[in-house]
């Protein structure tokens, strides 16, 4: 059963259960926050979220059954569970996962992820995976990722307790999921994903290739071709989606 714990400001809620990781068993804590004064996004990507208009928390799961080398798989989990809580509250069609883990609507980041896990021999042990999910908030900075909330979409206030109940639970039923079921998790996933089997421009370096992607290997790098059929692999820092 999952345990809620509710904190007026911190500086992130992730940070927050790797201090508590030393003293306590965090697995299946789930801690939010009115107000992150150091939430991060991807690498040194800040994340902007408006005091009580949105949902900044982190869960903290067991995945000790997952092979390290298999960790991404949770990274295809994680956004399957917030797409499906999702997908009852905004169209479907425009409602993507891009790669790796942020949730995108008609191509606006609605939500991020960020995962620290830690690793004991070949296994995974915990995972703590933060998520912030614009939800009331109406005005943003001009983000190149072009931020939107869900009131931005639909007009309507959410009230963020249940729907962040709702969030976690879906996860922790994907998470069980890909104990059963890996192969539907990683085909589930490619279902959603931003751009899958389409042409599009990326910038590599200092150049601009239009690639059609072909899908995921198996450590989670990106796959793609190029017009002469050349094969490309890139891990996460290596390519930039153009939009």
């Amino acid at each position: 059963m999952l345990r809620y714990i509710h904190l007026e400001q911190i500086d992130s809620t992730n940070a927050y259960l790797q201090r508590k990781q030393s003293e306590d068993d965090i697995r299946d804590w789930v801690v939010s926050t009115d107000e992150q004064t150091a939430g991060k996004g991807m690498g040194s990507n800040g994340w902007e979220s408006e005091a009580r208009k949105n949902l900044t928390f982190s869960l903290a799961l067991d995945m000790s059954f997952l092979p390290a080398e298999r960790q991404f798989l949770l990274s295809e989990a994680v956004p399957l569970g917030i797409v499906k809580v999702l997908d009852r509250l905004l169209s479907v069609e425009k409602l993507f996962i891009k790669w790796p883990n942020d949730i995108y609507y008609d191509g606006h980041k609605l939500a991020g992820i960020l995962i620290n896990s830690t690793i004991k021999a070949n296994m995974m042990d915990t995972s703590i995976i933060g998520i912030g999910l614009n939800v009331n908030q109406m005005k943003f900075k001009d983000w190149p990722t072009h931020p939107i909330s869900l009131k931005q979409i639909t007009g309507k206030d959410f009230e963020l307790q249940p729907l962040l109940e709702q969030i976690s639970e879906s996860i922790v039923a994907e998470v069980e999921r890909l104990k059963k079921n890996s192969p539907a998790i990683e085909q589930d996933y490619l279902s959603r994903l931003f751009r899958y089997r389409t042409w599009a421009d990326y910038q590599i370096g200092e150049k601009t290739l239009r690639l059609f992607m072909t899908g995921i290997d198996p450590f989670g790098r990106l796959m793609l071709i190029d017009r002469a059929n050349k094969s490309y692999c890139f891990d996460i820092k290596e390519i930039k989606f153009l939009i």
